[in-house]
């Protein structure tokens, strides 16, 4: 009977070991997989250009014992008929499994999107693997340049804008970071002028050993209407942008008088509303800051300074409502603000070209005068 029970157990264990092993046969390790985390997409020569960066995650993860050196970065391409076309002809060369849901960025050229980006979005978006959640940009720069670019400290890109940009966005915020199901949603949306942030490559404010050290940053933005491509405008041409997107929480402006610069403003959380009136609509600004710095001292009047910065946000947003009125794109997306109030209307009217801004009201509260609370800079608000 012991004899019969120890052939049993061992016969058991025997059979649980094989079990055991034959379900982790095909159980990859970390460095046995493609870990995709950013996808570009271009446009030349009537072809497709898909571009797929790797980043050697293993690397990136270890933070105990020696250290293991930068992560690497590789960069693939290839070129199809079509965008999928293209994706696929990545396989013949990718040597292990791709994993998808590491992606967070997405780069598209130019070309890519005048050609329409539905193509793209339907790709993508048909694989289980790939979220919508990765961060969207499109780009005049060559887009192997823009997802070769590192980041400080000899760290990959993962330390960069293009897949962090919300970390210089609480700190700066000129342009407001869009995810993928965002941008997928604006652009579908009626009589919406959707807005792209555009990456490029800035090599000559960094340098390492007196080496240049290029870095991401963004410079303007495309625009992109009922799926239809408007053009791309530099960032100087779309500072009154960042006073109607949403949740912006940090704008700096320096205001001018009559002689240059006069102080630094710190604005946060502008508040937008829109009162329609037929073919005409009013836009009131709200904001709230701090006076960060002065240049001059010839401005020590609070109730001045206020004004002077109000001033300064109106002349923004008129400027870029007059930009629009003669490139025929509508920034400040009045036409979307009257569809929602009024749908028939805008159908009724939309031969008639943009829709009138009749006036813009801006409101700014100064808290406090910067770092310094205790510290008074003599601004007397009674004069």
């Amino acid at each position: 009977m012991t004899t019969y029970l120890f052939r049993v157990l061992s016969y058991s264990g025997i059979i649980l070991i094989i079990l055991f092993q034959a379900g982790c046969t095909d159980i990859k390790e970390t460095q046995d997989m493609n870990y995709a985390t950013a996808i570009g997409v271009d446009f030349k020569d009537e072809k497709f250009h898909c571009y797929i960066q790797l980043v050697d995650l293993t690397k990136v993860a270890k933070t105990e014992g020696p250290n293991p050196g930068p992560a690497k970065m590789w960069v693939s391409e290839a070129e199809g008929d079509t965008f999928i076309d293209a994706f696929f002809d990545i396989y013949r060369t990718s040597q292990e499994r791709f994993i998808w849901a590491h992606v967070t960025a997405i780069v598209m050229s130019e070309s890519a999107i005048e050609q329409g980006e539905k193509a793209v979005i339907d790709g993508l978006t048909r694989y289980h693997e790939f979220r919508l959640t990765p961060w969207v940009y499109g780009t005049r720069d060559p887009i192997k340049d823009i997802l070769s670019t590192p980041g400080f400290y000899g760290q990959t890109s993962l330390n960069t804008i293009l897949h962090h940009p919300m970390s210089t966005f609480h700190q700066s915020s000129q342009y407001k970071p869009l995810q993928f199901f965002k941008y997928t949603r604006q652009l579908y949306e009626p009589n919406f002028t959707a807005y792209l942030p555009s990456l490029s490559i800035n090599d000559t404010q960094w340098e390492e050993g007196k080496k240049p050290e290029p870095k991401l940053t963004i410079n303007g933005a495309f625009f992109v209407h009922n799926q239809h491509f408007k053009g791309f405008y530099p960032e100087g041409d779309l500072k009154g942008l960042r006073w109607l997107l949403p949740k912006m929480e940090r704008i700096e402006m320096l205001i001018p008088n009559e002689a240059g610069r006069e102080f630094l403003a710190v604005l946060a959380n502008p508040k937008v509303t829109y009162k329609v009136n037929g073919s005409k609509i009013d836009v009131q600004v709200e904001t709230k800051g701090s006076l960060s710095n002065r240049e001059t001292n010839k401005t020590t009047n609070l109730k001045k300074m206020k004004k002077m910065t109000e001033s300064a946000i109106k002349k923004e947003i008129q400027e870029l409502y007059e930009l629009g009125l003669a490139e025929n794109i509508d920034f400040l997306n009045l036409k979307h603000v009257q569809y929602q109030k009024n749908g028939k209307l805008i159908n009724r009217n939309k031969h008639q070209g943009q829709v009138e801004l009749n006036s813009i009201k801006v409101n700014v509260k100064f808290i406090h005068s910067g770092a310094l609370k205790n510290r008074l800079i003599e601004l007397d608000s009674q004069k």
